[in-house]
């Protein structure tokens, strides 16, 4: 009886470890993520490609939490904010260095729990994707929100991408609707957006999709995936 009950807090103990071990938002400061990316436009028939390199520039830990410094290669800075007791991860500022503002709130919580105990939530977005091709919106750019909600679909031991294996991921999927009127001539124009993520233990992001579909000639469907090449 007495082994038994000494085997069962061994296990607590070693549950215990392996929540502490849990790190999908890594903060340590230096590291690095360089990211592929790809741009396809339904309306141009064109995918364009670039790179992305994420650093974490700064790391403070607090008392209540850690708060880490992102810059990216395209010049934007951001600071979040990982809560020590409920694993809340919440973005608090933003400097962005293109022209192009910030719709969606600076401050809005990311993650509701970075061990995803929490299956649904919703998030506050905006139109990432969306653009006008033809006159008279040719450029045009919608300046709208979205609540995008997102459910865990599933966790995946082992998840293999660029011939790479990730432990210890989650599936994570969101969709919303929204709407735009981009011409006065023209009733409001429907936005469906669909996304998926898959983060990993240790790593975070490994892989991003993102659609945004207009069903609209002058703006048609606009698609975004991130894949990570490395992390050091």
């Amino acid at each position: 009886m007495l082994k038994n009950f000494i085997l069962f807090l061994f296990f607590l103990f070693l549950n215990g470890c392996n929540k502490n071990n849990e790190n999908y938002f890594p903060y340590k400061q230096g590291l690095t993520w360089t990211y592929s990316i790809d741009l396809f436009s339904s309306y141009t028939g064109k995918k364009s490609q670039k790179r992305l390199l994420i650093t974490n520039i700064k790391t403070h830990k607090k008392k209540d939490g850690i708060e880490v410094v992102r810059l990216h290669s395209n010049g934007n800075y951001y600071t979040y904010w990982l809560d020590r007791y409920d694993k809340k991860l919440s973005r608090s500022s933003v400097i962005l260095k293109t022209s192009e503002g910030l719709v969606e709130p600076v401050n809005k919580d990311v993650y509701p729990d970075m061990l995803f105990k929490k299956n649904n939530w919703v998030t506050k977005e905006q139109l990432f994707l969306t653009k006008g091709y033809q006159p008279p919106v040719r450029n045009f750019r919608p300046e709208t929100k979205i609540d995008m909600k997102y459910f865990l679909k599933k966790k995946i031991e082992r998840f293999k991408h660029r011939g790479v294996t990730f432990d210890d991921c989650y599936h994570i999927i969101g969709n919303g609707t929204t709407s735009f009127i981009a011409d006065d001539r023209s009733g409001p124009l429907k936005v469906v957006v669909e996304s998926e993520e898959w983060v990993c233990n240790g790593v975070g992001t490994v892989l991003e999709k993102r659609y945004e579909d207009t069903q609209a000639s002058a703006f048609g469907k606009t698609s975004f995936v991130k894949e990570l090449i490395n992390i050091k």
